[in-house]
């Protein structure tokens, strides 16, 4: 068996875009991740997933509520980024964001670069995931410019090297 660490290291090889996966919680207010586990699958119908732990809240949201948000996030927003990296209750800071709602009453990141609505048309559970899959909705496209990145464990501006 591969070693945890190991592949942690190797995986932070692969530059990854950064993205905020956002859903309602419980009482219908608005909940967020930072992911990179995302991706396309396919253009007919317009498919995405994305993958959440099981130990996270936003993994009983999707699942309870059937649907979620992708906010792409630009280079301007790692406080961002950084702060839905932390599990709700260690969230501290005075971090500007606002939401935004969809047609379909998911939470929109404003000031993202792109907003993605989905609805959960599948989903797969594999070790200490859930791969859902995402029939999109509705896309808005808020805001032009450079994308949040990270890569090696770390922030990263190409542009900066």
């Amino acid at each position: 068996m591969v070693d945890k660490d190991d592949f942690r290291t190797a995986m932070s090889k692969f530059a990854t875009g950064v993205t905020v996966v956002t859903s309602l919680d419980d009482d219908g207010e608005p909940h967020s991740m930072t992911a990179n586990s995302f991706t396309s699958v396919c253009l007919e119908p317009a498919t995405v997933l994305v993958c959440v732990a099981h130990g996270t809240h936003t993994h009983g949201y999707v699942e309870k509520q059937g649907r979620f948000g992708i906010n792409i996030l630009r280079d301007a927003q790692q406080e961002v980024g950084a702060y839905f990296a932390k599990r709700p209750e260690n969230r501290t800071g005075d971090v500007d964001y606002r939401y935004a709602e969809a047609k379909d009453g998911v939470p929109v990141l404003e000031d993202s670069m792109v907003f993605l609505s989905c609805k959960v048309v599948g989903s797969h559970v594999y070790g200490d995931h859930t791969v859902f899959f995402g029939e999109v909705g509705e896309v808005r496209q808020e805001s032009d410019g450079a994308p949040l990145m990270f890569y090696e464990s770390r922030w990263y501006d190409p542009a900066a090297e």
